[in-house]
């Protein structure tokens, strides 16, 4: 398995995966462009020897804080350490840059993330209460379900 940063070659690959991965769903390819153009580095794919992408993440950096978000493992390719190489390859990354505390978002419905990223030493916070607003002019109408991917 090799990880490295996400190629061009793989991009269409990766929206499909984000598309048929549960809990998280489409990603819009233009967004997906903006971050890569923002900091390519941060966007993380994992692939076989015959260049089959096996999963993807991407991270952030504010300067201050890291995040991971967009975390995906092909079905076939999971309970193979896809995920945790991923994490470690943006951890590392992040670290690179100064990073020192990295955050993600986990639906509550998710328990397989959930129990993922308490055993790859993250801590839940069960106090938290997260809130988003859209910039782009959207209408909010309260809560957000976590059963809309657009969420």
């Amino acid at each position: 398995m090799l990880i490295d940063t996400l190629t061009d070659g793989q991009v269409d690959d990766a929206l499909a995966l984000w598309a048929r991965t549960e809990h998280l769903g489409p990603v819009p390819a233009a967004e997906l462009d903006r971050v890569r153009r923002h900091d390519a580095g941060l966007v993380v794919g994992a692939r076989d020897d015959d260049g089959r992408l096996l999963g993807v993440v991407i991270g952030a950096w504010d300067g201050r804080r890291g995040s991971i978000s967009r975390l995906a493992v092909d079905p076939s390719a999971r309970r193979r350490g896809v995920a945790q190489a991923l994490v470690k390859e943006v951890e590392d990354r992040l670290h690179a840059r100064g990073c020192r505390r990295v955050s993600l978002l986990v639906f509550d419905g998710n328990g397989a993330g959930r129990q993922f990223w308490r055993r790859a030493g993250y801590r839940e916070f069960a106090d938290v209460v997260m809130f988003s607003r859209d910039l782009d002019g959207a209408a909010s109408d309260g809560p957000c379900d976590a059963a809309d991917p657009g969420c």
